[in-house]
């Protein structure tokens, strides 16, 4: 029934059933893997809405907010990981591959430290720009200063994902999600259900757990080399020229990831400014944005290795085959978002939250979260594709332009429309991402044979 469903949709000289499955192979444990993240917020937030205070679940909300930012915008670790490893695996080159992923890993142990070595002017910065409340604000600092620890554990663990992606041992990152945020969702019920830490225990068991991932990466990785027999030249690890290729490609996708976080940030600024209830609002609502992109990144994320194995093999005809199956199951996912959020968003909203007035008026905007995972698909998947080949500056020109396109549009609608026009301004924000990268599309296809 699926291949008739497949064949209805695709040419059929660009149909390859072990292509479909080696996509599904691939990307099934990316989506289970991805699903534990947002469950893990899900979790943390019903916990704390169901405290019933409102400057908890608020002050939860932003400092979700503070670590998008905070190692959000070093998610260049990850995606940049992936994509040299990716291509040294197309490439069939062992020694690269160990190569690329020891560079990565002291970056991300350096940039780790260096978080905690200034969190105190991150927090000072960080709460100027969002203007809170004093309650909101204290519920927020209380949990930053405990899970700032895990810093380098994040860091670090970016690169061991990104690595294994990029060698498509998918698996591995998936029974490493289950122990980090399984271990986190049962430590954060026992710190707060039992020793009523609150916000405190939140962070403590994400320290915890964030810090035991990233011990189960290493062990696991130094295995896989070891078993590999790859060799480990120093003088190639440090060579000026892979650091400098490593930095450039980082330094492009961090403005990147930098204008998707402040977007972020500036959704959650704009939010406060309606009022405590419309942050707490949108803290609820934004989980569906977390379920969505997560699930559908499942595929993307396996686009990026797939893209980044045909660059490194030279081959156009299989990067076309790829990149025409992958999207189709984007498209797929998508679409399965939209009918899940239609049918259950209300009973979604009614499990985070006991707060009635949050309850009501969040069901008020759930028709933009039903929207969104049918108009976000083409940004996600665009971006995997550009990743992949490490297109990096031409991600970096798209988020700047979407973010400037967010601002004005937000200026905008949000006098207007209210809390509506913030969600439209998003929604906008996502149609001028996919934009801006598919207009480089061809230029990028035609590079796959350099």
């Amino acid at each position: 029934m699926l291949k008739t469903f497949v064949e209805n949709f695709l040419p059929s000289s660009k149909l390859n059933n072990d292509i479909h499955k080696k996509i599904l192979y691939i990307s099934i444990p990316l989506i289970l893997s991805n699903l534990t993240i947002p469950l893990l917020t899900f979790v943390d937030t019903a916990i704390i809405g169901h405290l019933g205070y409102v400057d908890h679940l608020a002050g939860i909300t932003a400092a979700a907010s503070l670590f998008t930012l905070i190692y959000g915008n070093f998610i260049f670790l990850r995606m940049g990981t992936t994509g040299l490893s990716s291509q040294a695996y197309g490439a069939n080159d062992p020694n690269y591959l160990v190569n690329v992923f020891i560079r990565s890993i002291i970056l991300g142990l350096l940039l780790g430290l260096l978080i905690i070595i200034f969190h105190n002017l991150i927090f000072s910065l960080f709460e100027s720009i969002l203007n809170l409340s004093n309650k909101v604000w204290s519920s927020t600092h209380s949990y930053s200063k405990v899970r700032i620890y895990s810093a380098p554990a994040v860091l670090m663990n970016f690169c061991i994902v990104g690595y294994l992606i990029g060698i498509q041992k998918t698996k591995i990152v998936l029974i490493g999600s289950f122990i980090v945020n399984g271990l986190n969702i049962a430590l954060d019920y026992i710190f707060v259900a039992f020793f009523n830490m609150n916000v405190v225990g939140v962070a403590l068991g994400t320290l915890i757990s964030e810090w035991v991932g990233c011990i189960f990466g290493l062990v696991f990785l130094f295995i896989i080399f070891k078993r590999s027999g790859a060799k480990i030249y120093w003088i190639e690890v440090f060579s000026k020229k892979q650091f400098l290729n490593l930095l450039n490609i980082n330094m492009d996708i961090f403005i990147r990831t930098f204008c998707l976080a402040a977007t972020h940030i500036w959704f959650i600024n704009r939010s406060s400014n309606l009022g405590d209830i419309e942050l707490a609002i949108n803290g609820i609502l934004l989980n569906f944005v977390y379920i969505s992109s997560f699930f559908i990144d499942g595929f993307a994320f396996t686009t990026e290795t797939l893209v980044g194995e045909s660059k490194g093999a030279k081959n156009k005809i299989l990067f076309v085959k790829y990149v025409i199956s992958s999207t189709f199951w984007c498209i797929v996912s998508a679409l399965l978002c939209v009918i899940i959020f239609g049918i259950f968003g209300k009973n979604i909203i009614n499990l985070l939250t006991n707060i009635n007035d949050v309850k009501i008026l969040s069901h008020n905007y759930l028709i933009w979260l039903v929207l969104l995972p049918i108009i976000s698909v083409f940004s996600y998947q665009l971006d995997g594709i550009f990743t992949g080949a490490t297109r990096t500056k031409e991600m970096r020109n798209g988020a700047i332009i979407s973010i400037i396109g967010f601002i004005i549009a937000t200026i905008i609608l949000l006098p207007i429309f209210g809390n509506h026009g913030l969600w439209v301004s998003y929604i906008l924000f996502l149609l001028f991402r996919a934009i801006t990268l598919g207009l480089n599309f061809t230029s990028l296809k035609n590079s796959i044979n350099d």
